[in-house]
């Protein structure tokens, strides 16, 4: 169902979705323009797969312009049904609520990450609770894409029942954010348990069992069937060294570069990071310094922060570690590559 070559993959329909999400809300689009796998001929592909550090990045930037994480789930309400494509039909099209969310969950590789984004139905005399978790990402970026995920489910069992379904219960591993009073509104519900052992969203079991007004007989199988033919299709951007590259980068801007860190990022054990390196012909230490070496002369070339500052951002504990590496990568100064860039000598000393 889930093949292992979507791994580390989202679809190319969420990834549209939040970078328009983003470009709505006046956020710096300028920093993506590197990401080949955000580019407009990726996007305009349904087969892509964009790299989950790619669209971590555009949720990141998301949480900084937008006022609070709880915007994640305000953002469904602007997706309407087709937004994300197949996975949006499945959800819609079978017999009643019960089987069409039991499917999307079984094909959630169609939209998200299966290497990273868990999801788990139970049922009980009630009603029918989905789970969802997502990876070990900054607490911002993992609360917004919980909250999206909760929605996601709200907006589109309300389009498969033609009615403004209200969850019984929703369940967060997070505390109560800021605009708590609109995601009341928009969840119909002040039902909420806060801080708690996992994110769920439980729907009344006569609405999860009633009949669906628009199901087709037979319609959700040919989808099912579609579903998976999509998945064996599917066409990862990215490949696998590039991704670590982009997290190891991002990695060095966060001052996180830790190996259990990163292999985290990528949804590995560190043991198995270090193995796939090796697979490579490099290590975590060569790309550490590769990395390392990128970043230096970036700031070097494009900015006129103090040296001191440089050491700091890449790891070095001085001026003078950082004048040696600069020689040894480069066989000249710092202040002659600020020159030859035609950028000023800093006015710290040691340029």
């Amino acid at each position: 169902m889930q093949p292992t070559h979507a791994h580390g993959t989202v679809s190319v329909h969420l990834a549209r979705f939040i970078l328009d999400a983003l470009r709505r809300s006046g956020g710096d689009m300028a920093r993506f323009a590197r990401f080949h796998d955000l580019g407009p001929e990726v996007l305009g592909n349904d087969l892509a797969r964009v790299s989950t550090p790619s669209a971590l990045a555009v949720w990141a930037e998301l949480t900084l312009t937008e006022p609070g994480t709880a915007a994640g789930a305000l953002l469904t309400a602007e997706a309407p049904i087709g937004t994300f494509g197949l996975w949006d039909y499945l959800i819609t099209s079978g017999p009643s609520l019960r089987e069409s969310l039991k499917q999307v969950v079984e094909y959630s590789a169609v939209i998200g990450d299966p290497a990273n984004e868990k999801l788990l139905v139970e049922e009980d005399a009630r009603g029918l609770t989905v789970r969802h978790a997502t990876g070990s990402w900054g607490p911002d970026v993992v609360e917004a894409i919980d909250w999206f995920a909760l929605a996601m489910f709200l907006t589109r069992a309300r389009a498969a029942t033609g009615r403004p379904l209200v969850p019984l219960r929703i369940t967060v591993t997070h505390g109560a954010p800021g605009g708590y009073r609109r995601l009341a509104d928009f969840f119909g519900t002040t039902r909420v348990d806060f801080e708690a052992p996992y994110n769920s969203i439980t729907f009344h079991d006569d609405d999860v069992r009633a009949p669906l007004p628009k199901a087709q007989p037979g319609l959700d199988l040919l989808l099912a069937h579609q579903a998976r033919l999509t998945l064996a299709a599917a066409q990862p951007v990215m490949l696998w060294q590039d991704s670590f590259r982009m997290v190891l980068a991002d990695a060095f801007r966060e001052d996180t570069v830790y190996l259990e860190h990163v292999a985290g990022r990528l949804a590995m054990s560190p043991r198995t990071l270090q193995r796939r390196l090796r697979e490579l012909g490099t290590t975590w230490r060569e790309e550490v310094e590769s990395v390392r070496q990128e970043r230096t002369m970036e700031l070097l070339r494009t900015t006129d922060l103090p040296l001191q500052v440089i050491a700091a951002r890449v790891g070095y504990s001085d001026m003078r570690a950082l004048r040696r590496a600069v020689r040894r990568w480069d066989g000249r100064a710092p202040r002659d590559i600020r020159t030859a860039a035609g950028l000023a000598a800093p006015a710290a000393p040691g340029g």
